[in-house]
């Protein structure tokens, strides 16, 4: 008998702790309300749009940073001032091998500009970076 009424006690229980979490709660926010999408952004005329430095500004700001005996905290900076994130992944990869010794990396950057340059007097800092990394890679074989 008195186990028949500590079964039906647990199965109470456990009945009670099944509605109790399986009932729906109330929303945390006051209404049910979508939220309508924000207007486009105005376009924003060409000539204020941020490009990236040339090839020949990339490279006269190099010169100038060697000449200063920069750290990478200023460099970077210096060599993406608008914030490309291509610009930025190829920086960090010719910082990584020169991490302690940025000057290294400056002679690196600045041996991928004059490369780019003399395959296009137009290029910009992405293919000068990329022709550092290229150098790079042929002394240090890393990729």
């Amino acid at each position: 008998m008195d186990l028949i009424i500590i079964v039906l006690a647990v199965a109470a229980i456990l009945i009670f702790a099944i509605i109790w979490t399986s009932r729906k709660r109330p929303s945390v926010f006051p209404s049910a309300e979508v939220p309508r999408p924000s207007p486009a952004p105005p376009s924003v005329p060409l000539k204020q749009v941020k490009t990236r430095l040339s090839a020949a500004e990339m490279l006269s700001r190099v010169q100038a940073l060697l000449a200063k005996d920069n750290q990478w905290d200023v460099i970077l900076p210096d060599l993406n001032p608008t914030n490309d994130p291509e610009v930025q992944r190829l920086l960090i990869s010719i910082r990584g091998p020169h991490m302690f010794a940025p000057h290294v990396g400056l002679n690196v950057i600045e041996e991928g500009c004059k490369r780019a340059l003399s395959l296009s007097p137009n290029a910009d800092a992405l293919q000068a970076l990329y022709e550092a990394i290229r150098s790079q890679e042929t002394i240090t074989g890393r990729n």
